[in-house]
């Protein structure tokens, strides 16, 4: 193991084989769905995605326990690190970061002359495992706690995020967008382009169409990144496989990043975007910034009047946390 361990939440959604490749050790969200508890990965995406259209009852989703965590620092420390960095998805979205620093807290005092540090990546889905793929890379390097976490920041404030949502239906049931706005987008038959960026997911634009909405992903990803700096990106989907894979043989041909990930969300992330949904995460790098993805994998009608767009634009401008008991994603 590398000298600096690396820990993040599960809905990071970086693939496996990334995960294993670079020791990343995964600590996973969870939901409780007809009464019954699940964590990420438990359920095979067919399989959650089946349950999930035919349930009138949304699932609910929580953040993993400080315990949780505290047991991932042991493994840690007992595969030969020392020291740790955990990083969590968006205190925004959900109550993960609190629960791994509280669990650093408690290492602190068990594992004394273990550093661990706990980090708010302040994004979502891939935006998130590129933050947590960096640091890893960082770690393998040799470097050191606070080198690492300078990598894994650099990284965090440079990555975006955004998606075409096939339906609003769940973010209605879950509370992010009032049910008005996802009737009218079914009406208008409209699909929704959502952008995270800086603790915030906004609405960036609309696409009748899905090759539009895939053209408008290209345009938002080309309008965001510098010329000549390597690009890594990463096509995410729920439940949408040839999707992702065409707006994948888009990018490559379009932009030929450096780095290309095709990955799919976990449950808990499709728990509140539902199926349908694809989108990119991606970052440039800096000017005299290495590389270190050199050994990474190559994953590859009905009528409308603009006031009623308009409506539906200002009726979702900002999402809302989740309603949940504890702020889970």
């Amino acid at each position: 193991m590398s000298k600096v361990a690396v820990v993040a939440d599960s809905s990071s959604c970086l693939p496996s084989d990334l995960i294993q490749r670079h020791g990343i050790i995964t600590v996973p969200l969870s939901f409780l769905f007809d009464g019954q508890l699940y964590y990420d990965g438990t359920l095979s995406n067919c399989d959650f995605y089946d349950r999930l259209r035919a349930s009138h009852r949304l699932p609910t989703t929580s953040s993993p326990a400080p315990g949780q965590f505290l047991e991932a620092f042991r493994q840690a420390r007992q595969a030969g690190a020392s020291a740790a960095l955990c990083l969590t998805l968006s205190a925004n979205y959900s109550g993960t970061y609190g629960s791994a620093a509280a669990a650093a807290d408690l290492a602190a005092q068990e594992l004394p002359g273990f550093p661990v540090r706990a980090l708010d990546t302040k994004s979502l889905a891939m935006a998130h495992g590129f933050t947590v793929l960096a640091a890893a890379r960082a770690a393998e390097t040799g470097a050191d706690l606070d080198e690492v976490t300078v990598t894994a920041e650099a990284v965090r404030d440079r990555s975006h995020l955004v998606g075409a949502v096939d339906t609003m239906r769940y973010l209605a049931k879950g509370g992010r967008v009032p049910w008005i706005a996802h009737w009218a987008s079914v009406l208008l038959q409209i699909k929704p382009l959502l952008a995270a960026n800086a603790d915030k997911v906004i609405s960036v634009g609309r696409a009748r169409t899905l090759g539009a909405a895939m053209e408008r992903l290209i345009h938002y990803l080309d309008q965001r990144t510098r010329s000549g700096a390597p690009l890594h990106v990463a096509v995410m989907h729920a439940n949408a496989p040839e999707r992702a894979q065409e707006l994948a043989r888009n990018v490559r041909q379009r932009f030929s990043p450096a780095e290309l990930v095709v990955t799919e969300f976990t449950s808990v992330m499709g728990v509140h975007i539902g199926p349908g949904f694809v989108g990119l995460a991606f970052y440039s790098e800096t000017n005299g910034e290495a590389t270190v993805a050199a050994g990474a994998a190559s994953a590859t009608s009905a009528r409308t009047r603009e006031g009623d767009v308009h409506t539906l634009e200002a009726s979702s401008p900002l999402l809302s946390p989740p309603r949940s008991t504890d702020g889970s994603p």
